[in-house]
């Protein structure tokens, strides 16, 4: 009866742990295309209204999209530390002082990330950029 008992609670503890996890401001994230070029965000930042700005000149092509949510700012620096380390991005900047400035580069493109407050949101801007869009 207490091995049942026990079992359970185990069980109980461990599916709890994993729902928190997951559904946790860092765990986990979702592609957005900016400029033509998959970039990942927290899935605890969500999309703005207002439809990314893209332009292009003459070869030059850049796209900028703006997120908000509840995540604090040293987590989503964390998260774009390891994820574009691990999709091949080479940092080139890294700026903090209550916000943050971070640029990478991969394959002729440049991804500015910054990050910041504004009330109780923390507010997240990607801006891409470079040679062939």
């Amino acid at each position: 009866m207490r091995a049942n008992l026990f079992s359970t609670l185990t069980t109980a503890l461990v599916t709890i742990s994993i729902f928190a996890l997951t559904s946790s401001g860092c765990g986990g994230s979702y592609e957005e295309t900016i400029s033509g070029v998959t970039v990942p965000v927290p899935n605890g930042m969500a999309k703005n209204a207002e439809k990314p700005a893209e332009v292009s000149f003459l070869g030059f092509g850049a796209g900028q999209a703006s997120f908000h949510g509840k995540m604090e700012t040293d987590k989503v620096v964390e998260f774009y530390k390891k994820e574009l380390a691990a999709r091949g991005w080479e940092p080139n900047m890294n700026l903090q002082s209550g916000g943050a400035m971070l640029a990478y580069t991969k394959e002729g493109k440049t991804l500015l990330i910054a990050v910041g407050k504004a009330n109780d949101d923390t507010t997240l801007s990607l801006t891409l950029g470079g040679m062939g869009k």
